[in-house]
């Protein structure tokens, strides 16, 4: 679909200009969901003693570990990690040391894979001393944001598979990491108009345990704990987070069925990050963004229909013109609007007298069966569509006095169309020469006068002002 956007000069006194400038523009840009960021730091340490009450037989472990990666979207990016163990059997000690390196290319998020550099270096066994190669490894990015940090702790008298006792003297970790994402919001060149969009996601809180012999128990996040000198790892409590305690960046939760609904401006990149307060710990994931464009739909049945101007008014068929606002957001994205609002969606109207044609009471009416030989469709923002609505609710309400020479059907299809922000329309009065300037304001096809039912294109319009 092709569209337009018109810039139109208008003179002091309000007259639109002669000239105008129609500017042909490219394709709408889709928006773009993507990890602006990703920074992960790890620092752990374990001293653990074994002891065997029957044959006095004493290990003693250390055991620490550092990582840390960072990736920006858009340049390259690095992860380092280093692990270190020694051993003291009876005064018979040795260590063993592992380094590695990962990087990847700019644009690696999230497919590309990078290359792992391993480093192993071992004081127990001189002829592995130095081992350097490089193996294929997947993404390491995660969709987290972890801020823990685990206490000192003192775990004496865990059962140990010896039948002796393991003694923890002390373990402590630190670990924090964090996932930045962003959102493009696209549209076309210049545009500002505030699409609804849709947001949907879901979030993990997870809370680590302690490990002892027959089972783990939960305790503070990111222990470690070594047995005769295996890690034992134990996995963390995974609980599900209710969707309205996620919050997208700063644009409030997700509703009870998991989705937000957002007003954003186009050719924007703003953060949209979930965010559960409290939590120290949690993996999420966060859909596609749906964008849902809205519309205004102005039609005109000409008195003569083609080209032709008319200069004066006359008293018998004078044409009309008439509107309709609608919108691709879904039954629940307007759920929270008022039906006295949302009834006029999607329905044509028009303003008539309600006899006569100078200074008459007037009246709103339903248009949906009435004929028309121009039509031409604008992009308009939601909240731009609310106001349309509130508009024609109050033609409804409280219509104002009908004059074919004043305010008319023209008039009111125009103010529609301000009241969404399409301030590019003709300042004609009747619906004749309305709609001949309405089809040179917004050309079809080519940049050409035509056709004059256009339901291919949709424009953009606006004025500097």
């Amino acid at each position: 679909m092709k569209a337009h956007f018109t810039f139109l000069c208008f003179i002091i006194s309000g007259v639109l200009a002669n000239a105008t400038i129609q500017v042909s523009v490219s394709q709408d840009k889709p928006p773009r969901l993507y990890v602006k960021s990703y920074t992960e730091k790890n620092i752990g340490f374990t001293k653990q003693i074994d002891l065997n009450i029957s044959s006095h037989f004493r290990e003693e472990l250390n055991w620490t570990v550092k990582d840390s990666l960072n990736w920006l979207d858009g340049s390259a990016g690095n992860y380092s990690g280093t692990v270190f163990q020694t051993y003291d059997n009876g005064g018979f000690q040795w260590s063993t040391y592992n380094a590695e390196l990962i990087s990847w290319p700019q644009q690696w998020w999230p497919n590309t894979s990078a290359t792992r550099y391993e480093t192993y270096i071992s004081t127990l066994i001189p002829s592995q001393n130095v081992t350097n190669y490089a193996v294929p490894d997947g993404a390491r990015v995660a969709f987290e944001h972890c801020d823990t940090g685990a206490p000192i702790v003192n775990n004496s008298g865990t059962y140990g598979p010896s039948g002796g006792w393991i003694t923890i003297i002390s373990a402590v970790e630190q670990r924090t990491a964090q996932t930045t994402m962003k959102l493009q919001t696209g549209g076309k060149a210049m545009s500002r108009i505030r699409n609804l969009f849709g947001f949907s996601g879901s979030a993990t809180r997870y809370d680590s345990q302690h490990w002892s012999y027959g089972g783990c128990y939960e305790g503070p996040s990111g222990q470690m704990f070594l047995a005769y000198g295996i890690l034992l790892g134990c996995y963390p409590y995974a609980t599900s987070i209710p969707a309205q305690n996620i919050t997208i960046g700063s644009y409030g939760a997700l509703g009870t069925n998991g989705v937000k609904y957002l007003a954003l401006p186009d050719n924007q990149d703003v953060d949209v990050t979930p965010y559960v307060a409290g939590v120290k710990y949690y993996s999420f994931s966060l859909g596609q963004p749906q964008k849902y464009h809205s519309y205004f739909d102005l039609y005109v049945q000409q008195a003569n229909p083609g080209y032709s101007l008319i200069f004066y008014n006359p008293t018998n068929d004078v044409g009309h013109a008439f509107w309709r606002f609608r919108t691709d957001a879904p039954v629940d994205a307007l759920q929270n609007i008022s039906t006295s609002l949302t009834q006029f969606l999607g329905t044509n109207w028009g303003f008539y007298p309600m006899n006569g044609l100078f200074t008459v009471p007037g009246v709103l009416q339903n248009d949906s069966s009435h004929s028309y030989n121009i039509k031409r469709s604008f992009y308009i923002g939601f909240p731009d569509l609310i106001q349309g609505l509130i508009f024609t609710r109050g033609l409804l309400n409280a219509p104002p006095i009908y004059s074919l020479t004043g305010y008319n059907c023209v008039s009111a299809a125009r103010d529609a169309g301000f009241t969404a922000d399409i301030f590019g329309l003709p300042w004609d009065m009747t619906p004749q020469n309305f709609g001949v300037t309405l089809i040179q304001m917004y050309p079809g096809p080519g940049l050409n006068i035509g056709p004059f039912i256009d339901n291919n294109d949709i424009f953009y319009s606006s004025t500097p002002y």
